[in-house]
Formats: C-alpha cells, structure tokens, sequence
C-alpha cells in the first residue's frame, strides 16, 4: 500500500508500505477519504508547535471496515465508520471523569502519532463509530469537525442562548450550525468575507452579518437588541478577534475559545472579574458529540452542500496544499481521495 509523509516543512514524501496485519482486538480500515484541516496546514508549513516530523498526517477520516480481528463483536466487514482520532491515557484524573480530549496525556493521530493519509490502516475498535449503511463518505469525512463545532457549543449554556460565532469558516460554520441543531435560541455568524457569510446563509444559519466595518459589538446589538449575547464562540483567533469578544461581551457573557491561537493574548482582568464574564476553554470533543455529529448528518440538520470544496487524488496530496495556500479564501474543505468502496 502507499502512504504519504510530512517529511519536513513544505515536503510531503510517498512509501511504499505492507498492508498492516491485525491482532485479534483491533480491525483493518480502507481509507476512502480524508478532509484538510487547518492543523494540516500548519504541520505542513513546520509551524505546528506539538508535533515532530515525521508524521502521516490526517485525522478527518471516511473509512470502511474491510477485515476484523477474533475478538471483534461490535464491528463487522463492510461497516462504514468515522475514526476518533485521540490517544487517551485512561487513568488521568480528565481521563477518570470523561474529559478524555483534555486527557493529560493526550496525542492525535496524525499530529502526534501516524495518521490517515494511508491506503489502510490497523485500529482498535475503541476508536471507531458507526456510521448509518451507505452514508456518503463525503458525510464520514465530515463527522470529526462538526464533532469540534458539537464539542464547542457544549462548553456554553447554549440551551435557548443567543449565540454569536466570530469566522465564518469551516469550523465556525459548523459551531453556528451545531448551535442551532441543539436547540440554541438565534445564531449570528460574523466574517469580513461575503463569500463566506452567504455560503453561511445558504447552510441555513439565522444570522450572517460582515463586521468589518460595524464591528461585532455592533452586530451583536443591532442583532440580538438590549439582551445582547449570552455566548460569543471565538473560531477566527486572532488578537483582533478575541478583543472583539471581550469588547462586545456583556455582563454575565460566556466566552468560548475553539479557533486555534498561535500567540499569547492580552487579557483584561479587570473585565472578566467585574463584569462576570466566562472566558471558556475548549477543545476538540468527547464520544458523546461524535455520535452527535453522525445523528445531525445522518438527518440533515446540518447543512453541507458545497462544503467540500475541492477533491484531490491521493497522487495529488502535495498539490492540494499548495492550492490552499495560492487560494486560502475559496476553500471551505478540501478533501483527498484515497480509495474507493
């Protein structure tokens, strides 16, 4: 079989490799697809802060079962599954009480540990979640971003919230659509790209307003009124983002950090003690939001036509970061084809 390597920054390699044998507890995947996600493209330019190369990447998989081991009972040949792709402990004190993504000892295939960007590959099945028989692999691929988006939301008290998602891309679509599948009360997505707030609008999503000229305090108000926001998701980390946050932030504002910062920010105390805002952490997902993530697709709540935006042969995996790099602001979600079922 082939798999592809980061070898170095910018330098994406090809092996040859044996089909990987099974032992009794684990299963063999046909890898169909694998989405580009925005840690690839860090790891891809040596800018990825917790990895060490080399490393196969990708962690966004559609995959099929095509072998399983003696001891196999919950996984069958021919079942369709998304892959979680996190290295958990289990004995850490997070690990103990169910917060496996925030595991003391946590590693993620294909940043920490190989990946997906392989013909096949040998997992336990502790790792896996069925997906519906013939769910679109597109869907599949799908699964572990809209399983952050999920993730994101429930750090907050979303229930009947006004929520407001700063970037209007792939994951801060996914936030605004998980908040309205789960019962959020309005849903703003901000952006300075129009592209991107009217593909916003065309998945469904209440709310799509552009703050670069108005500002996201303003957006807020001029969309929630007196009440303002009970919840800001930040998805577009940048310093100019999270002051925007802490600007439009009310008393008693939850605000929820997802997008991936690369620099230390300014923190205003003061703001957060005496106004009892929540300044939030979060990351990635627990299983729960996974089979979350699989139910919303499987039944349409969540909207992704057009999400994938470009395909790439497997052939092609080097060409496909290229492209996003010569064209960041017409990808939505790349995905590279790997095989076929």
């Amino acid at each position: 079989m082939k798999k592809a390597i980061f070898a170095a920054p910018f330098t994406i390699e090809y092996q040859d490799a044996e089909i990987p044998s099974i032992g009794d507890d684990e299963v063999l995947l046909k890898v169909i697809s694998i989405g580009i996600c925005g840690s690839d493209i860090q790891m891809y330019h040596g800018k990825h802060k917790y990895m060490t190369y080399p490393v196969v990447p990708g962690h966004e998989v559609g995959s099929v079962i095509v072998k399983v081991g003696a001891n196999v009972t919950d996984f069958k040949v021919g079942d369709r599954v998304s892959v979680e792709p996190q290295i958990t402990c289990g004995h850490c004190y997070p690990c103990s009480i169910g917060r496996f993504n925030v595991c003391e000892n946590l590693k993620v295939k294909g940043v920490h540990a190989d990946g997906f960007a392989s013909e096949y590959a040998a997992i336990q099945p502790c790792y896996l979640h069925h997906c519906p028989d013939g769910m679109d692999f597109d869907l599949i691929t799908l699964v572990e971003p809209l399983a952050v988006g999920v993730g994101s939301v429930k750090r907050s008290h979303y229930k009947g919230a006004n929520i407001a998602v700063i970037g209007a891309g792939t994951i801060g679509n996914l936030v605004a659509q998980s908040a309205q599948a789960l019962g959020a009360g309005s849903v703003l997505v901000t952006d300075f790209m129009d592209s991107k707030l009217e593909f916003a609008k065309a998945c469904g999503i209440e709310h799509c307003v552009n703050t670069k000229e108005i500002g996201l305090k303003r957006a807020i108000e001029d969309t929630f009124g007196e009440r303002k926001a009970d919840v800001i998701i930040d998805c577009a980390a940048t310093r100019g983002s999270f002051l925007s946050a802490m600007e439009a932030s009310r008393t008693s504002s939850e605000i929820v950090i997802t997008g991936n910062y690369k620099d230390p920010m300014e923190l205003e105390v003061p703001r957060i003690q005496r106004r009892e805002v929540s300044l939030i952490g979060h990351m990635m997902y627990v299983r729960e939001d996974f089979a979350d993530a699989i139910r919303f697709l499987s039944e349409g709540k969540v909207r992704t036509d057009g999400f994938i935006s470009q395909r790439f042969a497997f052939d092609d995996f080097d060409k496909a970061f290229q492209f996003i790099d010569e064209h960041p602001n017409d990808v939505m979600k790349a995905v590279v084809d790997i095989g076929s079922c």
